[in-house]
């Protein structure tokens, strides 16, 4: 047992899991403020589609690569729905290992950090950190046993959660420079 545990928190810190290929689904995952309710969607199953489909679509080069996902993305209006989607696939690649984990990790919090302020996406941020709870299934992919319950789950918001704190602090850094 505690070399599960062992090996659990391993993958979890690694952020190393198996790849699985489902389809992408949205739940409602909601927060409340005091001028309204904001409903944002997340990930219900993992993004593996979205993310081979990137793989072959942009160039080998993760230089290039992250340039064509910028410029396929620079004609898109940001809010706070599109940024926590983009995090989200992001981090779920990150913490996967998928081969587009770290040009697509860089070019999506470049992206989000150069449209912090585009309407809501701020307040995206802030409820990630404060409120946000994955919607992926508890067992990981290619986790039959259920040994790996909820690893997936737990990586996901340890990751998305420092993901926002970075681009806050990025922002008030630039706010501080003013």
């Amino acid at each position: 047992m505690k070399s599960l545990l062992l090996l659990s928190i391993v993958l979890l810190s690694v952020g190393c899991l198996s790849q699985s290929q489902t389809a992408r689904v949205d739940v409602p995952n909601e927060v409340r403020s005091e001028a309204a309710t904001v409903s944002y969607v997340v990930l219900s199953e993992p993004p593996d589609a979205i993310l081979n489909q990137m793989d072959s679509s942009y160039s080998a080069d993760n230089k290039q690569w992250r340039k064509e996902w910028a410029e396929d993305n620079s004609s898109k209006t940001v809010d706070g729905q599109r940024a926590l989607t983009l995090l989200e696939i992001a981090c779920y690649a990150d913490v996967m290992c998928h081969r587009v984990e770290y040009p697509l990790r860089v070019a999506t919090l470049d992206y989000v950090k150069e449209n912090l302020g585009s309407s809501g996406v701020t307040d995206s941020l802030q409820w990630i950190i404060t409120s946000y709870k994955s919607g992926l299934p508890l067992e990981s992919p290619g986790d039959e046993t259920g040994d790996f319950k909820g690893v997936l789950v737990d990586a996901m918001k340890i990751r998305l959660t420092e993901y926002a704190k970075e681009l806050l602090r990025s922002s008030e850094i630039k706010e501080n420079r003013k």
